[in-house]
């Protein structure tokens, strides 16, 4: 790595703890549908995104950079990805959902450096089985994790939304037909329907739960497909600005990364208006746009765009095959201490298991991932 690391892994630091946080301003308020939410955070995104292009960019000055659309393509790709999170957590729970865009998005960012993918510039890795094990050890982490939220909903009594969406038609029209029992699986997605219990069924019935369960294995499947692909939004959300910082796309463009932020953030903020524009006129009276929700929405913008721009810094100093671990790691460390610490959460002694294993896991496969440059 020819980059400062001190600064590299200080941005990692930062980033890490701006993405473990930037969700607190809106805890315990309905987002809803997501829709209003991502179009307000973007809000906050931009203005940061506009200092960034007055005070960091090459020079700095007043003047904004100059507006690169590529660079705006890679934004909004990334609030695509995002826009998508809602209904992926409708379909496989937020536990399964996070656990697999995460995955997706750091094996993207890790591939697209460490084989110089898509216009971006092959890395050297000093210590490469380092820097394998430690991601590695950073995925796996991602499934102990899981377990432990998908444990601690079980624990408070949550269920399943892919659940309680796709066999509440049923279960209703049963009780409905014959005054039936039913008991439904809320454990996991491919289990529901197989402990149905009836003291009287109709000959329709099996039918019926044949059908819940054949749409609910469709909705998990959409639900897996969808999460990769938010992932991969995600993960190439850099590529090309870091194409026109490196002159992929010609010698008449900044060498400065900075330099793209602002257009970057553009992109995140187009795409979510645009979003907000085609939900409006679609949702009409039923849409979600609560007033209580923008101030927080705008606070966790500003958040999550501070943690970006040190994660875009990260990138130039230590490459994306070390600073899309570390970054994809730190939030969930940070998570984990606050939701403990601040809010009584994990408070089950399987859910704790599981978190434990997961630190053990993600605490050394972060230090791997660091010696290895």
């Amino acid at each position: 790595m020819t980059g400062d690391l001190a600064l590299g892994f200080s941005c990692c630091v930062f980033a890490g703890v701006g993405f473990g946080i930037n969700y607190l301003p809106v805890k315990g308020i309905d987002t809803g549908d997501g829709i209003f939410f991502s179009a307000v955070m973007s809000v906050g995104i931009l203005a940061v995104g506009s200092v960034t292009g007055m005070v960091l960019s090459s020079p700095p000055g007043l003047l904004m950079p100059r507006f690169e659309p590529w660079a705006a393509l890679g934004g909004g790709l990334w609030m695509c990805g995002n826009l998508m999170c809602p209904y992926i957590i409708k379909l496989i729970g937020m536990g399964l959902g996070l656990t697999v865009w995460d995955l997706s998005n750091m094996v993207m960012g890790w591939f697209t450096g460490h084989y110089g993918l898509f216009g971006v510039q092959k890395e050297h890795i000093e210590r490469p089985w380092a820097n394998s094990m430690g991601l590695g050890m950073a995925v796996l982490s991602l499934v102990f994790f899981s377990l432990a939220a998908n444990s601690e909903a079980k624990a408070g009594g949550a269920t399943s939304p892919t659940t309680e969406e796709t066999c509440e038609d049923t279960k209703t029209s049963v009780e409905d037909e014959s005054d039936l029992e039913i008991q439904i699986a809320t454990t996991a997605p491919e289990t529901v329907g197989k402990t149905i219990q009836a003291e009287k069924a109709p000959k329709s019935q099996p039918d019926k739960v044949n059908q819940c369960q054949n749409s609910d294995a469709r909705n998990f499947a959409i639900g897996i497909c969808m999460a990769l692909v938010a992932g991969v939004f995600f993960g190439t959300t850099f590529d090309l600005p870091t194409a026109l910082m490196e002159g992929r796309f010609g010698a008449d463009h900044s060498e400065a990364i900075m330099d793209y932020v602002f257009s970057h953030f553009c992109g995140i903020f187009a795409a979510a208006s645009a979003a907000l524009v085609v939900y409006s006129a679609v949702m009409r009276e039923r849409r979600y746009m609560p007033r209580r929700l923008i101030l927080p929405a705008i606070a966790s913008g500003i958040l999550w765009g501070m943690a970006q721009v040190a994660w875009f810094q990260a990138n130039i100093d230590l490459g994306f095959s070390v600073a899309f671990p570390i970054i994809g790691s730190l939030p969930g460390i940070v998570g984990l201490f606050v939701g403990m610490a601040f809010f009584g959460e994990v408070k089950s002694w399987r859910s704790r298991l599981w978190a434990g294993v997961g630190l053990a896991l993600r605490v050394p496969g972060v230090v791997l991932i660091a010696i290895s440059t």
